[in-house]
């Protein structure tokens, strides 16, 4: 490692050797796997691991997580989660479902016991993997696939979905997916044979009545497989984009327009022809966002699109640039029905964040931790970016009526911190639950750890990587020399800098053992390749609201790190044509990165 010093007040550089300096200082572009990394703007990034994007087109580091209820009581396993009426309403793998409060207290409202307690003695829920949520009239419907629906009125009173005339269920369906769709509320996914491709279309305004009921009755089901030109007859999921209910298939999307009667008074829906080639692995990754929908198939994510003049529905891919990777963590899931179980997603409408969930697998190889594809879309702002989450184990989660987002792990639910807020500020993951600090943690890297006196001073630091693409500096072929480096900074977290140069390069000669695989390689189809690299310079340094340097208000030593409130040059001697730079640490406190300034000289420098 180098010596540092600061630059001198006093220094005389030589005219012929005149220094230069190249500041960066938009990094909007987001995360970027497929465009050429030697050829590619400074404002995406190669990694970009546990950090996000800002609309002032910033990096930080992204929020943790703070444990807010515990419903072990209960539920053996939180399967799914959904906002309603003030409460989150959770759905246990157990079959029972409980309600949480604003204060993170937890309720039964439905179990064996619970049911036996309803006119007729119903039986309750068997053991389920699957669950999903509509809010239909004012009151939230519960489908799992395996038994007859139910609802949660606003009392937050639980009891099976009925034909209010009758009082039976005789006729509802038992469907894994469920859609409130104007006046109607909509089921497929029904595991009996001969009806994966069946749509359920509830009566007008009834969402317990169905086809074979009593009337006024206008109920109709609908056999959509004949409608798909290829790939699986299955529905896969249900969507709505602005007036028309979009039925997803593997490979198909096919629009649709409820409310329509012919002569007769018959209900009969119409469907547009299909949206071939773009469709749904989940009925769990599809939403609605603003005047949009976001789904995703085994090829990447797309929204929805309507043609101005014409009215025709297209689908646009909006996951170019991290294709690659997300193809390759889907086909790393060799099970179709736990993709269709375990990915999962949520909108988090005030960040602007799509938030995928995805098991990390490889092979036969499972594990409980969850990679978080995050989509910040702003069509207002003009903002479009990817980023990789990390770390998580995380099954499903919902958004409250404040936009808040929690999060289910196990029997816990955790909130999303929200580093624009100062309250709501959470810079840990895991923060609150002591068992992540035993010496069975999942992670590794954090092994030994005892539980702290206070739940507050547990939490995980959130590991992070950022990653640049290589660059000269507008001069390619020109060899700089660099002097000095700077960053602008906000918060007061430790991070690592380290410089790569153009002379790890290696010819490939060889395309057998001696080229390991690491995400740090070049694609093989350039003709070039590395090995596992070692970068050229390597310093520390603090965020720019540290108050001192090397420690803070509190005595914690920081490690002896650089300071970069003084917007002081540090010493950073290279020699290169280009070079790519890598920010890293782990995060217990606020970190945000604006602007990487380098001061160079071209050509060899005078003695």
């Amino acid at each position: 490692m180098a010596d540092t010093f600061l630059f001198p007040q006093n220094a005389r550089v030589q005219r012929s050797n005149r220094l230069l300096d190249a500041t960066i200082r938009d990094f909007s572009g987001g995360w970027n796997v497929v465009d050429n990394d030697l050829n590619l703007d400074t404002k995406f990034s190669k990694i970009l691991e546990n950090m996000q994007r800002g609309v002032d087109g910033a990096q930080s580091v992204r929020p943790g997580t703070k444990l807010f209820a515990d419903t072990s009581d209960y539920l053996d396993e939180i399967i799914n989660c959904e906002y309603f009426n003030g409460a989150i309403i959770c759905v246990g793998k157990n079959g029972k479902l409980v309600r949480v409060d604003s204060s993170g207290n937890v309720y039964e409202i439905w179990s064996d016991d619970w049911a036996n307690n309803l006119p007729g003695n119903p039986s309750g829920w068997d053991a389920t993997s699957f669950a999903t949520f509509a809010v239909f009239n004012g009151e939230l419907v519960v489908c799992n696939g395996v038994n007859k629906p139910l609802k949660i009125d606003s009392s937050m009173n639980a009891s099976y979905l009925v034909d209010l005339a009758t009082g039976s269920n005789t006729n509802t369906p038992i469907a894994r997916f469920v859609v409130a769709h104007g006046r109607f509320l909509v089921m497929a996914g029904s595991l009996t044979a001969g009806e994966e491709d069946r749509l359920f279309i509830s009566a007008t305004d009834v969402g317990g009545t169905w086809v074979n009921d009593s009337a006024p009755n206008d109920a109709v089901n609908i056999d959509l497989g004949s409608r798909v030109p290829s790939g699986s007859q299955a529905i896969k999921g249900l969507g709505r984009f602005r007036d028309q209910l979009m039925v997803m298939f593997e490979d198909a999307t096919l629009p649709g327009e409820l409310g329509l009667y012919d002569s007769d008074s018959n209900h009969t829906p119409k469907f547009s022809d299909a949206i071939e080639n773009v469709g749904s692995i989940s009925h769990r990754i599809i939403h609605t966002i603003s005047d949009d929908m976001v789904f995703g198939d085994v090829n990447g994510i797309s929204t929805i699109k309507r043609a101005l003049f014409t009215g025709s529905v297209t689908a646009d891919r909006v996951s170019e640039l991290v294709d690659p990777v997300y193809i390759k963590a889907i086909n790393d899931i060799n099970s179709t029905i736990a993709l269709e179980d375990k990915i999962w997603s949520i909108w988090d409408s005030a960040n602007s964040n799509y938030m995928l969930f995805i098991p990390n697998a490889a092979g036969d190889t499972e594990t409980t931790e969850y990679r978080c594809f995050v989509y910040k879309r702003n069509e207002g702002l003009k903002i479009e970016a990817w980023h990789d989450w990390r770390n998580w184990k995380f099954r499903s989660g919902c958004r409250s009526a404040l936009k808040d987002i929690f999060l289910s792990d196990g029997t816990l639910l955790f909130r999303l911190g929200d580093i624009n807020n100062i309250d709501q500020a959470v810079y840990l993951d895991y923060v609150g639950d002591q068992e992540m600090f035993d010496d069975d943690l999942p992670f590794e890297d954090y092994t030994g750890f005892t539980p702290v006196a206070s739940t507050d001073d547990s939490g995980i630091p959130i590991k992070f990587t950022w990653e640049l693409p290589w660059s000269d500096n507008n001069e390619r072929f020109l060899t700089k020399n660099s002097r000095y480096i700077n960053f602008d900074t906000e918060g007061d977290n430790k991070f690592t800098v380290e410089m790569f140069i153009d002379n790890i390069y290696k010819k490939k000669n060889d395309f057998g053992e001696d080229w390991e695989e690491d995400e740090l390689k070049f694609d093989d189809s350039l003709g070039f390749d590395v090995d596992v690299l070692d970068p050229a310079l390597t310093l520390s340094f603090e965020g720019g609201d540290s108050p001192g340097f090397g420690a803070d208000e509190y005595g914690d030593d920081f490690g002896g790190g650089r300071p970069t409130r003084l917007e002081q040059l540090y010493a950073w001697p290279s020699k290169y044509k280009i070079q790519k730079l890598r920010m890293s640490g782990e995060a217990t406190k606020a970190l945000k990165f604006i602007s990487i300034t380098m001061a160079y000289l071209t050509g060899s420098p005078r003695r």
